[in-house]
């Protein structure tokens, strides 16, 4: 009778998130296996602690693990299945009867980058044109199902299919009059106005997180990292985003998917994937052609999912630089 080869359900962990790491601490936890996908798995510990295990590394979040594992092989094909019992010892994670081993004593512990300070921001003119750059990288992504359309000119497609052909409801133009709603609030400081139009998008578009809930984890994550960057001195700005974040992820808990909530959970504090981060900060800090290889990095997540959070950043940074500007429109006249 062959022996069954052991190393080939062995798998090396990369990196591990440092919220990832904490919950897993503690050799006598057990978890399992709850849900599987191509790109993804998630393991839960306790009732509501969900980890990620994915491919790349581009895209390690707070909540993740990074395996060495073949690109091309889908996770739905390793051996093992939804409710599995795994078993946390020895740093290792035990799945089932031996179904896989995911080793990670030797792998790094990743945690987001601190807020960049006032020397490190390439100011207003040059965070201005890297939004032009992501805008134009944003173009480029090869699918139109998400909120990519949103910052298209309608020249694009032409006016006789915009406006003399029927055309069917995309999900970009039922968002648009919630979206630019609910960005007027916010520059308004309208919470009720923000809030009423978040909840008319939630959970809207395909995808395990709807391309407006992308869309509102990159606007959180802009307006977190960002706000604390380049409005330090605006308290009342800061504690107002921080309020619409904390009541976009309530409403979330009703209203859309796990795997949305827990995005916009980490966007509310400032994290998420590495790249989507990077590219917060490489729009504050960088110069263009940096910004371009990230921005390229971002889009290319999930089918939708990239391109929709770099809109909620383009949207988001954009949204600063104006209230800056009003703020230095404002002192010009004291």
């Amino acid at each position: 009778m062959p022996t069954k080869n052991v190393s080939s359900n062995l798998v090396i962990a990369e990196s591990v998130g440092y919220k990832a790491l904490k919950a897993l601490s503690g050799s006598s936890r057990t978890a399992k296996v709850h849900s599987i996908f191509d790109r993804a798995f998630y393991i839960q510990i306790d009732r509501n602690t969900l980890i990620s295990v994915i491919k790349n590394k581009d895209y390690i979040s707070p909540t993740s693990i990074s395996v060495k594992e073949p690109k091309d092989q889908s996770f739905k094909s390793i051996g093992i299945k939804e409710g599995m019992k795994i078993v946390i010892d020895n740093h290792s994670l035990l799945f089932g009867d031996n179904a896989l081993t995911i080793k990670l004593r030797k792998s790094s512990n990743w945690f987001p980058p601190p807020i960049p300070k006032q020397d490190d921001l390439t100011g207003l003119t040059g965070i201005g044109l890297n939004l032009r750059i992501l805008r134009d990288v944003i173009y480029t992504s090869p699918t139109r199902e998400g909120l990519v359309p949103l910052l298209e000119n309608v020249e694009l497609y032409g006016p006789l299919n915009s406006f003399v052909r029927p055309q069917e409801p995309s999900v970009s133009e039922r968002a648009r009059p919630n979206i630019e709603t609910m960005m007027w609030g916010l520059y308004r400081g309208d919470l009720d106005m923000v809030l009423k139009n978040v909840e008319s998008v939630l959970g809207l578009g395909p995808g395990l997180t709807p391309s407006c809930d992308d869309f509102l984890a990159g606007l959180i994550i802009s307006l977190t990292i960002g706000g604390k960057a380049l409005l330090k001195k605006n308290k009342g700005e800061l504690g107002f985003y921080r309020k619409v974040s904390a009541e976009i992820c309530r409403l979330a808990k009703v209203k859309t998917t796990i795997y949305s909530q827990i995005l916009l959970n980490q966007a509310r504090f400032g994290e998420g994937p590495k790249a989507v981060v990077d590219l917060v900060h490489s729009l504050l800090t960088k110069k263009p052609p940096h910004v371009a290889e990230v921005s390229k990095v971002v889009i290319n997540m999930g089918e939708t999912s990239g391109a929709d959070i770099a809109i909620g950043i383009f949207y988001g940074i954009r949204l600063l630089l104006s209230q800056l500007e009003s703020i230095e429109d404002l002192y010009q006249f004291e």
